[in-house]
């Protein structure tokens, strides 16, 4: 008897724990995936969209200036990166008939060798244009050939940029770039597009463009051959009102509810298909595409709509580069502000600009200083803080 009252009582204690801890560890779990949010405030900043890309210096113009007549080079004026005009004497060249006959008079006297060096004069090595001496090959004694190029000559250093062909709709003559080069990365220089081509290179199946651009004033620690590295401005504005790009979020203006996810239980096949159409090409995804994922579903409307890697928080879609840059024709924005219950904010419609992926201009419907909500999930030690179309994981992409 006395046993089993033991038994009891331990039973009774075990399930009294456990029941403690159930409690304690449910109120753990909601308050860990307790929605909560960061508070944000409208500043002034300045946004730039760009392309980057990756170059070389090279001379718009490179000439190889090579000898009149093959013998000896007796004497070179010139040396690397001297500056030479049209017609400059750069250095003077002996035939072979020379140089063997001014050998022999000098192996007889020196005044032998002085009468014939007076009376057969050896030859000029004109600089043909103006330009920089970037390559001295041969030196006074050496013999030469009369195609080898005794110096190398080129009238401009440019930096060529090659470009990918998603990227080189952006790109017109004319625009601003900053380069900065890989052996002086902190001394970066202004330049402007100078010309674009017209013909194209495939490079590891890419389609690519080189672009040519010119420095507006070319630094002197510049070398042919240096790695750039380049940032080709697409749009800057100055001074603008931003908010961070996650807190921006967007709902379609022409769906039910003010843009949020309608009831599809409701909707007939066609509806569903329709409506999952127009949230697919509201991603910007092509006809092709749109049609495969289609079929992949078998044209039903069950799943969520516009889903995939580019969805945001309630179904939002990724959206398209274009959309990002101009807010969309048929996409209203929205932000979270306080409201009087904390853990339920109001939605507050703005109309928003550019963005550079970070932050999004906000063009109307907030004053500067004024805060915003960024939505948080807790999840448990970890936190995951809210996506939208302009977050930079949910392909805004810094440099569109």
């Amino acid at each position: 008897m006395k046993k089993a009252i033991k038994w009891i009582v331990v039973l009774a204690v075990i399930g009294v724990g456990a029941g403690i801890w159930y409690k304690k560890s449910k109120s753990q779990d909601e308050e860990s995936t307790k929605r909560t949010y960061d508070a944000v405030k409208v500043e002034a900043r300045d946004i730039r969209i760009i392309v980057e890309s990756t170059g070389e210096v090279e001379p718009r113009n490179r000439l190889d200036v090579k000898p009149p007549i093959a013998g000896r080079l007796e004497e070179l004026l010139v040396d690397e990166g001297n500056k030479v005009t049209k017609g400059q004497i750069l250095g003077w060249i002996s035939s072979t008939e020379r140089a063997t006959l001014l050998d022999a008079a000098l192996a007889t006297s020196k005044d032998e060798y002085e009468y014939w060096a007076n009376l057969y004069k050896p030859s000029p090595l004109i600089s043909p244009l103006d330009g920089t001496i970037i390559a001295r090959n041969f030196e006074p004694g050496q013999s030469i050939g009369s195609s080898d190029a005794v110096v190398v000559i080129a009238d401009d250093l440019i930096v060529v940029a090659n470009l990918d062909e998603t990227d080189i709709g952006q790109i017109e003559s004319g625009q601003a770039v900053n380069v900065a080069l890989e052996a002086y990365p902190d001394r970066e220089f202004e330049c402007t597009v100078e010309k674009i081509a017209y013909d194209a290179t495939t490079v590891s199946s890419v389609t690519m463009y080189e672009v040519d651009v010119r420095p507006n004033r070319l630094p002197r620690f510049a070398r042919s051959g240096m790695t750039a590295n380049i940032e080709f401005i697409v749009e800057e504005k100055k001074g603008i009102l931003t908010l961070p790009a996650s807190a921006v979020q967007q709902k379609s203006g022409g769906t039910k509810g003010g843009g949020e996810r309608p009831d599809m239980s409701a909707m007939s096949e066609d509806e569903r298909k329709a409506y999952m159409i127009e949230r697919m090409k509201e991603r910007g995804l092509s006809d092709a595409e749109i049609q495969e994922r289609l079929a992949s579903r078998g044209g039903q409307g069950g799943g969520r709509p516009g889903g995939g890697q580019n969805g945001g928080p309630g179904g939002q879609p990724g959206g398209s580069s274009d959309a990002r840059r101009s807010g969309g024709s048929s996409i209203e924005y929205y932000v979270l502000v306080a409201s009087t219950d904390p853990e339920n904010p109001e939605k507050k419609s703005i109309k928003v600009g550019v963005t550079d992926g970070s932050y999004t201009e906000v063009v109307e419907g907030l004053e500067e200083g004024d805060e915003v909500l960024i939505p948080r999930i807790s999840l448990g030690a970890k936190k995951s803080s809210g996506n939208s179309l302009f977050s930079p994981t949910m392909g805004g992409g810094g440099r569109r």
